[in-house]
């Protein structure tokens, strides 16, 4: 049996209060934003948060970042962020941004693949994919794996600088990572050879919804509301929700979540099944920690999960 660890980080009652305290900070925040559901188009949220209005802050941008663009199926580009290592990279870090599919972009997270560009010394290439309600399903899907495709071709080696080795992402970006693994495995593609190891954060798997979202009350990032209230097709299909998919044949996998977080119980279930099917997993669960908290500067929680995606991604890259 490969390995399987459920591991929940040690947290003293002092750095659970304190952790209490920022989330509540975060909560503050994030009522004082309108939830994109509530405007009178998913457009204008995402202009005011590429702006910096309403109580949102626009992301730091790298000046070193670079981008390209290359051909898709459906007749359109796809734009990919490289952001490279201060040393010679030992690989490409094909990266899938946050966003529930509807809002976020490859520029949204600049000084996080920068930090993990530079302790993995890996090439971080994160993926413009198409967002939905203008491109509904499988537009997101078709641009992710078109980038892998692209990153494991002798053009897309050339292009990047060294060959594709760990799939990430976060929340929906999360699922991306492993639906690519799933579809590249069904392809023919020998992923469990090329690919060194998946890195998915918080990442949501069961769209029928899983007991931890249902019984949420918390406000920090994502609510129970703000899933409820997104367009989701087709929820047991294995290409949407990866947990009904057939799950043999893949790389190692890190499934990093805080306890606060409603996708919990995704994380849980999913590293268990991926470990059931003869893959190596690793279940990360971090006491205090709201969604998306390895993705919101704060502190000592935010360094811890970048130290566990750096610690697991380390171990599996050669």
């Amino acid at each position: 049996m490969p390995n399987f660890n459920i591991k929940v980080k040690s947290a003293t009652p002092l750095l659970l209060d304190a952790r209490e305290a920022t989330m509540k900070n975060v909560e503050a925040t994030c009522r004082g934003q309108p939830a994109w559901y509530s405007l009178s188009s998913v457009a204008e949220y995402r202009k005011k948060r590429a702006e910096g209005l309403d109580g949102f802050v626009s992301p730091a941008l790298y000046s070193g970042a670079k981008t390209v663009y290359i051909a898709a199926r459906d007749g359109h580009q796809i734009e990919l962020r490289i952001i490279e290592p201060s040393k010679e990279s030992k690989g490409v870090l094909l990266h899938f941004h946050a966003g529930g599919f509807v809002i976020g972009s490859c520029k949204s997270y600049d000084n996080y693949l920068l930090h993990l560009a530079n302790a993995l010394q890996t090439t971080a290439v994160s993926v413009e994919y198409r967002l939905a309600p203008e491109n509904p399903y499988p537009a997101a899907h078709h641009d992710a794996l078109d980038a892998a495709h692209f990153a494991l071709s002798p053009e897309g080696e050339s292009t990047l600088g060294s060959p594709l080795r760990i799939l990430a992402g976060e929340s929906a970006g999360g699922s991306l990572a492993t639906w690519v693994a799933l579809a590249l495995r069904d392809q023919g593609v020998d992923v469990s050879s090329k690919i060194a190891c998946i890195m998915s954060s918080y990442p949501i798997y069961d769209l029928t919804y899983t007991p931890s979202l249902f019984s949420h009350k918390r406000e920090a990032v994502l609510s129970s509301e703000g899933m409820r209230n997104m367009s989701l097709e087709r929820r047991k299909d294995g290409n949407v929700s990866s947990l009904y998919a057939e799950l043999s044949g893949m790389p190692p996998a890190l499934f990093l979540c805080g306890m606060e977080d409603p996708l919990l119980d995704d994380s849980v279930f999913m590293g268990s099944k991926w470990a059931i099917a003869g893959n190596e997993s690793e279940v990360i669960l971090v006491p205090g920690a709201w969604h998306a908290f390895t993705l919101i500067p704060a502190g000592e929680i935010t360094d811890e999960g970048l130290g566990d995606l750096v610690q697991f991604a380390s171990k599996h890259l050669k």
